[in-house]
């Protein structure tokens, strides 16, 4: 149950500063000032963080002080680039989703416990799923002599996941 991003934020906020940064990107090309380097002191700029951050091709963009770094199709360049990763992002996270609700569908099937390990009683892999994406979970344990949850929380569970891929899409 690995991320398969290289970037640390998960999908929906790795998501939403994609689309804030193409945002800034068409704002930039409108005004038809520098990406990739600060135009004023060509230090390195937040857009090219953001790419470098995730390991994505950055296109230049600067005509300032002398440097003269890519051209225009830049701007467009670098939002393709950014489509294509969400679009990537998206599929990678459905994907993943719907892997666990399968392995969720089978340890229903099987009665096992969910939340907590049945033998060692210690936080299993749904936890920390559920809980890097700030989504709510229901246990379900009966081991040895603990009684926790519902046999519901199998399809809570589900529904859970179902809502939290429409915020990825």
């Amino acid at each position: 149950m690995e991320q398969q991003s290289l970037v640390w934020s998960l999908p929906p906020q790795n998501l939403s500063a994609c689309h804030s940064t193409i945002q800034g990107l068409k704002d930039y090309q409108s005004r038809f000032w520098a990406i990739g380097l600060n135009g004023d002191t060509l230090q390195p700029d937040s857009f090219l963080k953001f790419f470098e951050d995730r390991s994505l091709p950055f296109a230049y963009f600067v005509r300032s002080q002398g440097v003269s770094a890519g051209n225009e199709s830049a701007y467009e360049v670098n939002v393709s680039t950014l489509q294509s990763y969400i679009n990537q992002q998206v599929t990678a996270e459905t994907q993943l989703v719907n892997a666990i609700v399968t392995q969720l569908k089978d340890y229903q099937a099987r009665n096992w416990a969910i939340g907590l390990n049945g033998d060692t009683l210690q936080p299993d892999g749904f936890v920390a799923f559920f809980g890097q994406r700030q989504l709510p979970f229901d246990y379900y344990v009966r081991s040895q002599g603990l009684s926790l949850g519902e046999p519901t929380a199998y399809n809570n569970n589900i529904q859970t996941l179902q809502k939290y891929l429409q915020t990825v899409k």
